[in-house]
């Protein structure tokens, strides 16, 4: 098959999105791939112009074509008539989100590819960079970097992906039901992989039932000769192993799983741990990424990928910015986790930095996100759990400060009227921190930290705890430096 703008004409036709074309006598003209950002890599691209909440592509459309996009999809009649009048290819279609996976399903079908897809409530991006270098150790293999795993990512993914890769790797994420189903269908992938079912976007989906049941949506794509790679010591294998109409394989740290995970032992840079026997090692901190690295590990050999190649693969991986990355200086350990937070992931982040030799541990958090009705008293619970555990410092930021104090100390009620800038409160010891100013912050934690701290910085997107580890991070090279 060849990319040419002649081919999506015809797929846009016949997939019932396009209203007109005009090629502008180039139909032979080659695309390799697709852009929505004109700010982003455009070269011999086709910019769609999409409509969002926030902004409209379609006034981004001479950048777009200054940069070398290859054509542009669009909905406004006025944009089309610009572009005609300039002589540059263009397609004017319904909706250009839909003409993106329209587009995007059909170049599938072009594709002699395997696909593995990965999703769960978390580990699932960290699952998905295992996979890729395990799967490039072997093969010529392309993955969607980044936030990539939606309805407008997982298209542009699959548009970037190369004829002559023999792997995609996909991580496909959802907030709502029918998501994953939509996206799977789409891919159709020879392996799917569920890291676990937690409470992340549970206000979404009103319980774990749901979210497993969201989960389960992967199964949709995958042909019966195809496998699911299931966690076996999830709650809900069992139910997720009878969805699956396909072939099963587990991994966990139970003995019934296909793939053992055994012998994890933590240390401050690296996570030791065996898979049936096989001893194993991964960067980074987290008992919890072992068996993420279990899931990768069981693709990695269905895929026909030697032990020897797992292994050196998942040694030298570096955890991504934002996910249990560590950082030192000045003797302060540093963990980025900063990405996203829920109650489960906050709790065994927590655990995971109790567990760092250090001279005290600070706990920097804030608010969890898409938790519907279940908010008020996740937030009360993650506080009555800090309370009880080995971190000496919490410093809390966003919105449910007073709610997290209510449960770090009972005897206070939260009070919505208490002060915006930061409130203090002790028990047994330790010490909690409210704020809503991530500027007062950085500069209480630059203070406060010393030398044999070790900090976690974890948080919902939405309260943008990077800029919080940013801040220190500056310190502390300056520090080092000076």
């Amino acid at each position: 098959m060849e990319r040419t703008l002649s081919w999506v004409r015809t797929v846009l036709g016949s997939g019932g999105c396009l209203i007109a074309s005009d090629l502008a006598g180039h139909d032979d003209r080659s695309w390799f791939g697709a852009s929505i950002d004109s700010r982003a890599e455009c070269t011999n691209r086709i910019f769609f112009a999409l409509k969002g909440e926030a902004t409209d592509g379609h006034r981004f459309i001479e950048e777009a074509r200054a940069r070398g996009c290859s054509a542009v999809v669009l909905e406004e009649g006025a944009a089309a008539a610009a572009l005609a009048r300039a002589k540059f290819p263009c397609f004017r279609v319904r909706r250009s989100l839909e003409a993106l996976q329209e587009l995007s399903r059909a170049y599938r079908g072009t594709l002699d590819i395997r696909v593995v897809a990965v999703t769960g409530s978390m580990g699932k991006t960290t699952t998905k960079e295992y996979i890729h270098a395990i799967l490039k150790k072997k093969y010529r293999v392309h993955y969607n970097t980044g936030n990539l795993n939606n309805h407008i990512g997982v298209p542009l993914t699959l548009l970037e992906t190369d004829p002559d890769n023999e792997y995609l790797v996909c991580e496909i994420g959802a907030n709502h039901v029918g998501e994953i189903e939509f996206l799977s269908g789409l891919i159709r992938p020879d392996i799917g992989v569920i890291t676990n079912i937690g409470d992340a976007h549970i206000g979404y989906f009103g319980s774990r039932d749901g979210i497993a049941e969201a989960k389960s949506e992967i199964f949709t794509g995958i042909d019966p000769e195809g496998y699911a790679v299931l966690p076996a010591d999830d709650a809900f294998i069992d139910a997720l192993r009878d969805k699956a109409a396909c072939r099963v394989v587990t991994f966990g740290c139970s003995d019934a799983s296909t793939y053992v995970v055994s012998d994890v032992s933590e240390g401050t840079d690296r996570i030791g741990f065996a898979i049936n026997g096989e001893p194993l090692e991964i960067k980074g901190i987290g008992a919890y990424n072992a068996v993420n690295a279990g899931a990768a590990y069981a693709v990695g050999e269905l895929c026909g990928v030697e032990l020897d190649r797992i292994r050196s693969a998942l040694s030298e991986e570096e955890p991504m910015a934002g996910r249990s990355k560590v950082h030192r200086g000045r003797g302060v350990v540093l963990v980025d986790d900063s990405y996203n937070a829920n109650p489960t992931s906050m709790r065994v982040a927590v655990d995971s930095l109790c567990r760092v030799e250090a001279s005290r541990r600070i706990a920097v958090l804030g608010d969890m996100a898409e938790l519907g009705t279940f908010s008020d008293a996740a937030h009360r619970e993650l506080g009555a759990y800090l309370a009880a555990s080995a971190v000496d410092v919490v410093c809390w930021y966003g919105d449910n400060g007073a709610l997290v104090e209510a449960g770090f100390s009972p005897s206070k009620a939260p009070d919505e009227k208490r002060s915006s800038r930061k409130a203090s409160n002790r028990r047994r010891g330790k010490e909690l921190r409210s704020y809503r100013s991530i500027d007062e912050l950085v500069r209480d934690l630059r203070n406060m930290i010393q030398g044999g701290d070790a900090v976690l910085v974890k948080a919902s997107r939405a309260c943008h705890l990077d800029r919080v580890v940013e801040g220190l991070l500056g310190s502390i090279v300056e520090k080092d430096e000076g």
